[in-house]
């Protein structure tokens, strides 16, 4: 005698036939924020701390020209971040990429600290100091 137990459906998915069930509505899939390419018109944000400068981006939603609203608001959070003047920078020390965003640390003229930005944002006024010399090869073993 066969077992036809486990061949029958139960009642609840031939409820939902014939009910009828929504449709199911896919995720909207989430683009990548294009590259920032070195624009005068995108705002120069720098940040001492790596950490401060995501969080700022990620309270404006990815949007550089709302984070600098915020920073000019005198009442907002900036966690110690700040605009940087172009002719500011002087060397770029420090390079960072996260969850496919890159980030660069700037030196900036009258402070002894690096300030981060997003990659591209500032060039450094002297281009012979703008990258970081690379690290020797190492050798094969």
């Amino acid at each position: 005698m066969k077992n036809r137990a486990c061949h029958r459906l139960p009642a609840t998915v031939f409820l939902a036939v014939a009910i009828g069930c929504p449709p199911v509505k896919a995720q909207p899939v989430k683009t990548p924020a294009p590259p920032v390419s070195a624009s005068a018109s995108a705002p120069a944000i720098g940040c001492p701390s790596l950490a401060n400068l995501r969080l700022l981006l990620r309270q404006s939603g990815g949007d550089a020209k709302m984070a600098a609203a915020t920073l000019a608001d005198p009442k907002a959070d900036h966690l110690s971040c700040n605009l940087l003047g172009r002719d500011t920078v002087n060397a770029i020390t420090d390079h960072a990429a996260l969850n496919g965003n890159e980030y660069d640390c700037v030196g900036v003229t009258g402070t002894s600290i690096c300030s981060w930005t997003i990659a591209g944002t500032v060039v450094p006024a002297d281009p012979a100091r703008a990258a970081k010399k690379a690290p020797p090869a190492k050798a094969k073993r």
